[in-house]
């Protein structure tokens, strides 16, 4: 690597390689080699690239490992720990919580897009996650959410040992599932009140303090011996102390040698000491504590960096204004983003918030802006540097936080007329989830991340909030139980010594094309015609064993409405429904699907877990059961979970269960019946009618 780049780097797309044994050809590294370049800031228009080689990573590893070994035998009860990491790999701190420090337990790492707090419950708890890794801004946004479903969250916890808080908070326990346990919370301050709050409930919340250019942790927090209100202790190997003006110096392998092209790395590392730019102070435990910025970056509470002159840059070039200072206030224990400007007669301030926050980074909204009272903004002698602290202390002065604040009113949208643009509002994409969850606070409702996201009014959100109330989504707990080894262990038993044997009484079975399944591997996505009650059985009959004991099937909702909405059937019509429902779903992997457009895209989340469990699904895209042995067309449904869920398409043709049991007849007769695989058919393009109608022809041909 030279210190000029003269052409764009290729990009490797990770699902467009290929993965297959020697491949890839080992790379000898030395320690001081470089690892990578990490910029710190991905707007300014001069960014700093922060030079790591693989010794500052194994600086920061070594020291978790050494100390992750002294406890990893009491860990394999609870193996694997499996961390959900909400932090972009983009971030130093994301990978070490996502590539450097799993592997050391081991442990195993879910990613997931979004911020909507019920979904991350959802995914803490069916993904059985012990630890979440997130910024504190999640947490913010999580307590706000559980304070909503269960309200007892912000009462007073009770007097007594933590077996009887665990117990007055099993509800919230429940909620995120009895294996999740820990918080690791990075890249910003967190509030002690919101520390509190978590381990109240009886969450552990471990944070520390790092920097890109540490590589990036200087100090943490022991999981079994945490500090509160520090950010722990600094880890071996690294050295920490407070200059004469409570500046944080670190030195240590970790610290990096300077930045791309070596521009600030002098002032950087006067000394022998990187400068942090941060103030702090040790306390006597040796436990190191954050009092602020020494510097005038702004570090919103979703840990990104903003720097003023980003927004003061976008904010000049907009008409009418003259000049502009842009400053971080604290709202709430928040660093959030405001500015002064002074106008040209006749600007509006409105306007002006809203062409800006337009060309800005969601984590760079500008939340409010004043017109200062001047005819120039206040600045340094000599040098003519804005004076931040005085135009900060101002804004306070005037007001610049009201307390009907966007994101701290009880009613969020109050104040706002239906027209007003949510990017004058200023809201950073957490800002937006919040914002969500306090719309739906205290209603049933249920509003698309994705649709909030892709609002652009008040009024728009006002009206995603009534039709989710008016279109309440099916409430369906989709089975796992089914998946445990108990269950694994029955049906692997039950299959083959009593449930088939007792089919081919009936059915006499011929396959065909099992040649076409010969060097497939799972997931798979099923897709066959639709003839009989016998079709599931069947097809599992005819399977290869590897198929055959991976295999879910998906199941009208009609079939068990007896059992998910029992309001007015009989004992009998429910508990009959209800044998019948836990029976397929313990032997033949069934799982409801249902028609609602919200059950449906919970359906397809359940789809998508069953196949990163290396599940195959079986579909019957018809939707119904023909008569006289017809091909009904296939439903877009299919297309959809394929191109979705990434899944390849096996075509499967059944002949002849139509005379076996047909769908007027109560009892079998014995019969012939073929079974055909056909070739796999590779998913390509987005169009869920073009793959249905491509699976729909590739079964046809199969007669």
């Amino acid at each position: 690597t030279g210190d000029e780049v003269s052409s764009r780097p290729e990009d490797w797309k990770l699902r467009e390689l290929d993965w297959s044994a020697g491949t890839f050809s080992p790379v000898e590294a030395q320690p001081g080699d470089l690892c990578e370049i990490i910029f710190t800031s991905g707007a300014t228009a001069e960014p700093k690239g922060v030079t790591i080689t693989h010794a500052n990573i194994l600086a920061n590893v070594i020291p978790v490992e050494q100390e992750i070994l002294k406890y990893r035998k009491w860990s394999i009860p609870f193996a694997p720990i499996r961390f959900l990491n909400l932090l972009p790999l983009s971030h130093l701190f994301g990978q070490s919580m996502a590539t450097f420090i799993p592997p050391v337990l081991p442990g195993e790492v879910i990613f997931m897009t979004g911020f909507n707090p019920a979904e991350i419950a959802r995914q803490v708890k069916s993904r059985r996650i012990s630890v979440l890794v997130c910024v504190p801004k999640i947490l913010d946004v999580l307590r706000e959410f559980i304070s909503g479903v269960h309200p007892e969250a912000e009462a007073s916890a009770p007097a007594g040992n933590w077996m009887r808080r665990w117990w007055h908070y099993r509800r919230i326990h429940d909620l995120f599932g009895w294996k999740f346990w820990c918080f690791i919370a990075g890249a910003a301050p967190l509030s002690v009140d919101l520390e509190e709050f978590w381990s109240k409930l009886g969450f552990l919340v471990v944070q520390g303090y790092g920097l890109t250019e540490t590589a990036p942790i200087v100090t943490l927090n022991h999981p079994f011996h945490a500090s509160k209100g520090s950010v722990g202790k600094p880890i071996a190997g690294v050295d920490v102390k407070i200059a004469a003006d409570g500046e944080i110096l670190v030195r240590g392998a970790n610290v990096t040698s300077g930045y791309f092209g070596a521009a600030g790395t002098d002032a950087a590392f006067a000394d022998g000491w990187f400068h942090t730019g941060d103030i702090g102070a040790m306390n006597p435990d040796g436990t190191l504590a954050i009092r602020g910025r020494k510097k005038e970056m702004i570090v919103t509470p979703e840990g990104l960096n903003v720097f003023p002159e980003d927004v003061e840059r976008v904010l000049n070039a907009a008409p009418g204004v003259k000049e502009s200072a842009v400053v971080g206030l604290e709202n709430e224990g928040r660093e959030q983003v405001h500015a002064v400007a002074v106008l040209e007669p006749g600007a509006n301030t409105g306007e002006i918030v809203s062409a800006a926050n337009r060309q800005l980074e969601s984590h760079q909204q500008i939340r409010g802006l004043l017109a200062w009272p001047e005819p120039a903004l206040p600045r340094t002698e000599g040098t003519g540097k804005l004076k931040r602290v005085a135009i900060a202390q101002w804004l306070r002065g005037a007001g610049a936080l009201p307390s009907s604040n966007a994101t701290a009113d009880a009613d969020l949208l109050a104040g706002y007329s239906d027209d007003t643009p949510l990017a004058q509002i200023g809201l950073s994409s957490l800002d937006r989830v919040e914002l969500m969850v306090r719309a739906e606070k205290g209603t049933a409702a249920q509003i698309s991340e994705a649709s909030f996201t892709q609002a652009q009014t008040v009024g728009e959100l006002r009206r995603l909030s009534r039709d989710a109330r008016a279109a309440p989504a099916e409430t369906i707990r989709f089975p796992r139980w089914n998946r445990s080894v108990l269950a694994r262990a029955l049906r692997r038993a039950a299959l083959p010594l009593v449930l088939l044997p007792l089919l081919r009484i009936f059915v006499r079975l011929r396959v065909g094309g099992r040649e076409h399944l010969r060097d497939l591997e799972g997931p798979l996505l099923f897709a066959a015609n639709h003839q009989s009650v016998f079709d599931v059985p069947t097809i599992l009959a005819a399977l290869p064993p590897r198929f055959r004991y991976r295999l879910a099937t998906a199941a009208g909702m009609d079939w068990f409405r007896a059992h998910f909405h029992p309001e007015g059937r009989t004992w009998f019509d429910r508990f009959g429904n209800a044998l019948q429902y836990y029976l397929v779903t313990l032997f033949f992997g069934v799982f409801p699907l249902p028609q609602h457009e919200g059950g449906a895209r919970e359906a397809l989340r359940y789809a998508g877990d069953l196949a990163s469990d290396g599940w195959s699904v079986l579909l019957f895209p018809e939707g119904v059961r023909t008569s006289q042995g017809e091909i009904a067309p296939f439903r877009p449904g299919v297309g959809m979970m394929a191109s979705r869920l990434g899944l390849k398409i096996v075509p499967v043709r059944i002949e002849g269960l139509d005379r076996v049991l047909h769908t007027s007849w109560h009892f079998p007769r014995p019969g012939r019946v073929r079974v055909t695989f056909g070739s796999v058919l590779t998913i390509e393009g987005d169009s869920y009618a073009a793959i249905a109608q491509a699976a729909e022809n590739a079964v046809r041909a199969l007669s």
